[in-house]
C-alpha cells in the first residue's frame, strides 16, 4: 500500500487542469470503462456527499451490485471506493492503479492526482463486475474527471454555495453554471433545495439540452416527528406516494433537504425501469452513514464533528444543533484552512459557542492556530485558545464541556475530521490530505 500511496501522490504535480481531454485519453486507452456504467451523477457545494450515500445504500437494498465514489477521504482513501457495501482493500486498489499507469505508460498520458483515481474507479467497478454506481463530484462539475459520464441515469446538484472560488468563480450564479456541466442532453437533472439565482441557471441549462427539470423542494415533502441527537425520524412523501417513517442517523435540520433530493434523484430511476420500493428508501435511511456530518462521537460530554468550512455549512450546522436543543455553552474546536472564508464562517456559528480551541492542521494549506484565534475573537469568541495539536485542543474542550455541562463542537476542514477519526481509531494524526503520505 505504501507504494500505490507514492506513486499516486506523485500526480499532485500535475495539479488542477481544465479540460476532459487527458481524461477522455485515458478512458480510451482504458477500454472506456465508465461506458458500462449505468450512473447517478452528484454535484454541488454542501450535502453531494450525504445524497450520494443515500443513493447509494437504497440501491444496495435493493439487492442490487452497487459502486459508490466520493472525495475526499478523511482517514484511508480507500473510503473513496465503496463495492458492494465494502471499501476497495489495498490490493484491489494497487492492481487498478497498476492498470491505469500501464495504460498511460501505452498512450503517453500523464493524469492529475485526481483523474488517475477517478480511472481507478472506473476499473474497480469493471473488475468487480458492478455496473450500477453512484458517483460524486470532486468539484465544479463541468471539467470534473467524472464528467466523463455521457448518459447518467439522473445529474443531480445539491445546495449551491460560494466555495471554490478562486476556480468556480466568485457569484452564485457562476459557480451554478459549474455544477450544471453535468447535465447532459435529455437526461433527468434534480436540484436540491437552492438559492433562486442557482436554480434559474441550472434550469437555464436544462432547458437549453432538453433535459427534464426536477426541483426536489417542491417534489418531495419530509415530516419529521422526533429529533435527538442520535438522529432524526423522517417521514418522506412525493406524487408517486407515501414512504415509511425512518429513524436515520443523519442528524441536522439539512439532512432532512439531503433526504428529499435523493429521493427525487431514485424516483428517476423508476421513469427508467429501476423502480425503487418505499421500503428500500425507508431502509437506506435507517442504515446510511455519512461520517463527519453532524457527527455524534460521543454522548458523555455530547460531541459532535462536522466538516463545514463555508458560511452555508456553519449556518446550516447552526441551525441543526439549535433542532437539537444545543443553544449556548458550545465548546468549539476548529481548525481551517487558509483559504477559506473563515471569518464570514464562524460569525455564523458564534452565537452557539462560550469557548473555543483553534487547532493546526497537517496541511500546508492549514491556518496557523494563532491566526484562527484571533479570526475567532473577530467574531465574537472572546475566549479562543491557540492550541499546539489537535488532541490537545479536544482534550480541553472536553473537560470545559465536562465542568459546564455544555457540548463540544469540531468542526472546520475535512481535514480535521480526518484527523479526530484517526485519532479515535488509535491511528494518531495521520495525514487525511490528498497528499497522501503514507502513515
Amino acid at each position: 500500500m505504501r507504494d500505490f500511496l507514492g506513486r499516486l501522490a506523485a500526480r499532485r504535480r500535475f495539479g488542477v487542469r481544465p479540460g476532459l481531454g487527458t481524461m477522455r485519453a485515458l478512458c480510451a486507452a482504458l477500454g472506456n470503462p465508465e461506458r458500462e456504467l449505468a450512473a447517478i451523477h452528484v454535484a454541488g457545494t454542501n450535502g453531494k456527499g450525504s445524497v450520494t450515500a443515500i443513493c447509494e445504500a437504497a440501491l444496495r437494498t435493493m439487492g442490487l451490485r452497487v459502486g459508490r465514489y466520493t472525495s475526499p477521504h478523511l482517514v484511508r482513501v480507500n473510503e473513496r471506493f465503496v463495492l458492494d457495501g465494502r471499501e476497495a482493500t489495498d490490493t484491489e486498489l494497487a492492481g487498478a492503479l497498476d492498470e491505469v499507469e500501464a495504460a498511460c505508460a501505452r498512450e503517453g498520458l500523464e493524469p492529475t492526482f485526481f483523474e488517475a483515481l477517478t480511472a481507478c474507479a472506473f476499473v474497480l467497478f469493471r473488475r468487480a463486475g458492478v455496473r450500477l454506481a453512484v458517483l460524486e463530484v470532486g468539484m465544479g462539475g463541468r471539467w470534473d474527471a467524472t464528467n466523463v459520464i455521457e448518459a447518467p441515469l439522473a445529474s443531480v446538484i445539491t445546495h449551491v454555495a460560494l466555495d471554490h472560488c478562486a476556480v468556480l468563480g466568485e457569484t452564485l450564479e457562476a459557480i451554478a453554471g459549474e455544477k450544471a456541466g453535468i447535465v447532459k442532453a435529455g437526461r433527468p437533472v434534480v436540484v436540491g433545495a437552492m438559492d433562486a439565482r442557482a436554480r434559474a441557471t441550472i434550469a437555464a441549462r436544462a432547458a437549453e439540452l432538453g433535459a427534464p427539470f426536477h426541483d426536489a423542494a417542491e417534489e418531495i415533502r419530509v415530516a419529521v416527528s422526533r429529533r435527538t441527537i442520535h438522529g432524526q425520524t423522517l417521514r418522506c412523501e412525493s406524487p408517486l406516494g407515501a414512504y415509511p417513517a425512518a429513524l436515520t442517523r443523519l442528524a441536522g435540520t439539512y439532512q432532512v433537504e439531503n433526504a428529499a433530493t435523493a429521493l427525487c434523484a431514485l424516483e428517476r430511476l423508476g421513469e427508467q425501469g429501476l423502480p425503487v420500493p418505499p421500503k428500500a428508501f425507508a431502509e437506506a435511511l435507517r442504515t446510511v452513514s455519512w461520517p463527519g456530518r453532524c457527527q455524534l462521537i460521543s454522548e458523555s460530554p455530547p460531541t459532535f464533528l462536522d466538516g463545514g468550512h463555508n458560511p452555508d455549512a456553519l449556518r446550516a450546522l447552526r441551525e441543526a444543533l439549535k433542532s437539537m436543543h444545543i443553544r449556548r455553552r458550545v465548546a468549539l474546536v476548529c481548525g481551517f484552512c487558509a483559504d477559506k472564508a473563515v471569518g464570514e464562517a464562524l460569525r455564523e456559528i458564534a452565537p452557539l459557542v462560550s469557548a473555543a480551541w483553534a487547532v493546526p492542521l497537517t496541511n500546508p494549506r492549514g491556518l496557523a492556530p494563532e491566526a484562527l484565534a484571533a479570526e475567532l475573537a473577530a467574531a465574537g469568541i472572546a475566549a479562543a485558545i491557540a492550541m499546539p495539536s489537535v488532541e490537545e485542543g479536544v482534550e480541553a474542550a472536553t473537560a470545559w464541556a465536562e465542568d459546564n455541562q455544555g457540548t463540544v463542537l469540531i468542526c472546520g476542514s475535512l481535514f480535521l475530521v480526518g484527523e479526530v477519526l484517526a485519532l479515535r481509531e488509535g491511528l494518531g494524526a495521520i495525514d487525511p490530505s490528498e497528499a497522501l503520505r503514507a502513515p
